[in-house]
């Protein structure tokens, strides 16, 4: 009984981030804001959403833990670098007409992750995965031979989310000590750069809509990101990967149906190859599932 209860929370945990990740390119329209702008904002009031949640959950003392090691503050702000600048392209893309990108991006995301467990982790990889591997360098070479490249936004996403894995996971460092760390790296700066920029504060104060619609942006991506970190806490690997994927898919149709980016034929033939691959990802790891679901069941 109790494992039903904990996979249903990361079920509803996984789907929440999931829809409000897809909510973020909607939301950031209404804010008429640059996106470079959107970013500093937005680590300033997900700073303090954070900061609250750290403190109702009694995680500070793993914050100033961070502090007793220099190696482990050297990495996590390399780290912090990294993922700061996937924080940047999430609500700069939306408002620069590259949603889309960001979703092509996401779709790869899997992929690289299972090459980079292979390559850097020694994992193995199954047939399928290989096969799945296969159709996404198809879609990929499709979409450089039609472009000329990949699109520099899918390339940021799909190709430097991996490198922050390999420097986070030898950390020993809770999820949200680490992720307010994080969002703290960026704080002075973003203080100042909202500070100095005279037509950010003459917009602050001529517009009563900003100063609800910037923390809700804040608070709409730290929520995320705590639903998220739930989520891979209460579901197995296989069920948590298989949900991955409901992400980039409401980026995508955000993109195309609600922003109106378009998506020419040519496109269709790279993207279905990587639709292609994430849907043999999703049935391996359905399979899997069900696999192991049955063999607990008969113990």
């Amino acid at each position: 009984m109790n494992t039903h209860f904990v996979s249903g929370k990361g079920l509803t945990n996984s789907v929440l981030a999931s829809m409000m990740f897809g909510l973020v390119p909607v939301y950031v329209q209404f804010i008429e804001l640059s996106g470079n702008t959107l970013f500093w904002s937005r680590i300033v009031f997900s700073a303090a959403c954070l900061t609250v949640v750290c403190n109702h959950m009694d995680r500070l003392q793993g914050f100033r833990a961070i502090f007793l090691c220099r190696k482990t503050v050297l990495m996590l702000s390399l780290g912090g670098l990294i993922v700061g600048f996937q924080w940047w392209l999430f609500v700069w893309g939306p408002v620069n007409d590259k949603t889309r990108d960001l979703s092509l991006g996401y779709f790869l995301l899997p992929l690289t992750l299972a090459l980079t467990g292979k390559l850097v982790f020694g994992e193995r990889l199954n047939k399928t995965q290989y096969f799945a591997m296969g159709f996404a360098s198809l879609g990929v070479l499709a979409m450089i031979w039609q472009q000329g490249s990949l699109p520099w936004v899918s390339l940021a996403v799909a190709g430097l989310y991996p490198v922050y894995f390999i420097i986070r996971k030898p950390l020993k460092v809770d999820t949200l000590p680490a992720l307010l760390f994080e969002h703290l790296l960026f704080l002075p700066a973003s203080i100042f750069i909202l500070m100095s920029d005279h037509s950010f504060m003459q917009h602050l104060t001529q517009s009563a809509t900003l100063w609800y619609l910037l923390p809700g942006l804040g608070l709409l991506c730290s929520l995320s990101l705590i639903c998220y970190i739930n989520a891979s806490r209460h579901l197995s690997v296989s069920s948590f990967g298989l949900l991955c994927y409901l992400e980039p898919a409401l980026i995508f149709v955000v993109a195309v149906t609600v922003l109106g980016e378009g998506f020419n034929a040519q496109q269709w033939l790279s993207y279905s190859f990587i639709w292609l691959a994430a849907a043999i990802i999703c049935v391996d790891s359905v399979s899997k599932l069900i696999r192991k679901t049955v063999n607990q069941t008969n113990r």
